[in-house]
């Protein structure tokens, strides 16, 4: 009878008001699905769009094309810092608008990358067939080679990784066309998000970089401390260190843009004492870190190595698994010249300033340890701009009318 049929029971025990009330928002919900894949994951040549997002058609090919944020940038909080960084989503937000110099999926060479832009952790979250598309058009043949169900690599390895694999040239610039999980300026899809570089919003002058955002509570620059005499930042293990800045005279607590991982932040510092934060102390904030890290081999075109998923707390080394500590944590200098010993006070041009740091375990060097090296065998301009896979999750929720069901769009 009626009374044995799903719809029936809602009824009976809802009533019809809060029933049929329940029923529109699962409607308007569908009707507002997170469209912010056309073009990345689906649309012309590439697949269907998801329920609610029309007919798929071809991608935008100019204005400001992925400039706006669909659910605006929240920028996290940290009462108590030191505090772990999001894994995935927003662990700050941009506060400058920057020009693309490319085309990159959904924008334009020329078009505009709006302020409020989330920026993000160095993670992708996996690669599945929900992506062959998109990694057939790298010129990867084979989509199922690099399939990674788990995510957790930080994008520049994961690119590596890609590279090796798939035997091709990646990222790489063909026309005025760019061909990267993200763009030369660091972030990708409508819903605008960065992982790196940064690059269209500030200039590769003067002397210490300008502010492009702020992650909890903390400005964050671009990465030079002194461009003009040619000084990058020492940092901690979040990706902060204490100085001026063009904001201010007095030494305060800021991060930096940095070309390897964590390229934006690996923590929310300070230390609890204000001071720096140490490799040890970092990776104190995450289960995913030290003990009892995901350690995974990863085959790259320079070997193999040894890398901890999800853990965003790297090394002297840059590894994530090895124990060097960070030359910031020991000396009083804030920069260094590239290619001198960070740490040694050998550039004259060195600037210095007092700081304390907080570390709760020793941290020798493990010699046995494979750890990542820089990929010095591409182009400088390819390197400083390469920023790797994440295809970065968000959770949309579908209210309906029995309850509610958590669904996930698209992890990108």
């Amino acid at each position: 009878g009626a009374s044995n049929r799903p719809w029936s029971r809602v009824f009976h025990r809802m009533g019809p008001l809060r029933a049929w009330t329940l029923a529109a928002l699962a409607v308007s919900k569908v009707l507002g699905q997170d469209c912010s894949g056309h073009g990345v994951t689906w649309g012309e040549g590439i697949g269907p769009p998801p329920t609610g997002c029309g007919g798929g058609g071809p991608p935008p090919t100019g204005g400001t094309g992925g400039g706006t944020s669909t659910d605006g940038c929240v920028n996290p909080t940290c009462a108590s810092p030191p505090c772990a960084a999001p894994l995935l989503g927003d662990v700050g937000c941009t506060t400058v608008a920057g020009t693309e110099t490319l085309a990159h999926e959904m924008i334009a060479a020329g078009g505009t990358i709006a302020a409020n832009a989330h920026i993000f952790g160095p993670f992708e979250a996996g690669f599945t067939s929900q992506q062959d598309n998109i990694i057939t058009n790298w010129g990867c043949t084979t989509p199922s080679l690099v399939y990674d169900t788990e995510g957790g690599k930080d994008i520049g390895i994961a690119e590596r990784h890609v590279a090796h694999t798939c035997d091709i040239e990646f990222p790489r610039t063909v026309g005025n066309t760019y061909f990267g999980v993200v763009g030369p300026c660091g972030g990708h899809t409508g819903d605008y998000h960065f992982h790196r570089s940064f690059a269209c919003l500030y200039a590769a002058s003067g002397g210490h970089s300008t502010k492009v955002g702020v992650v909890a509570g903390h400005d964050m620059y671009g990465k030079w401390e002194d461009f003009d005499n040619n000084l990058l930042p020492l940092l901690d293990a979040c990706g902060a260190h204490i100085g001026p800045t063009p904001e201010s005279s007095t030494p305060v607590y800021h991060y930096h843009v940095q070309d390897q991982a964590p390229f934006t932040v690996g923590c929310h510092g300070p230390s609890s004492s204000g001071g720096l934060v140490s490799l040890a102390v970092c990776r104190s904030l995450y289960s995913n870190c030290g003990g009892n890290a995901d350690v995974i081999s990863v085959t790259l075109k320079t070997g193999t190595v040894q890398y901890a998923r999800f853990c965003p707390c790297f090394d002297a080394t840059g590894s994530n698994v090895g124990t060097q500590e960070l030359p910031a944590l020991s000396t009083s200098d804030i920069s260094y010249t590239p290619g001198s010993s960070p740490g040694t006070s050998d550039s004259t041009d060195s600037t210095s300033t007092t700081t304390t740091s907080e570390s709760t375990a020793s941290t020798s060097t493990d010699s046995t340890t494979t750890v990542l090296e820089a990929d010095t065998s591409a182009s400088t301009s390819r390197a400083t701009v390469m920023s790797g896979s994440f295809l970065s999750s968000k959770v949309g929720w579908v209210l309906t009318a029995a309850g509610c069901l958590a669904t996930v769009p698209d992890p990108r």
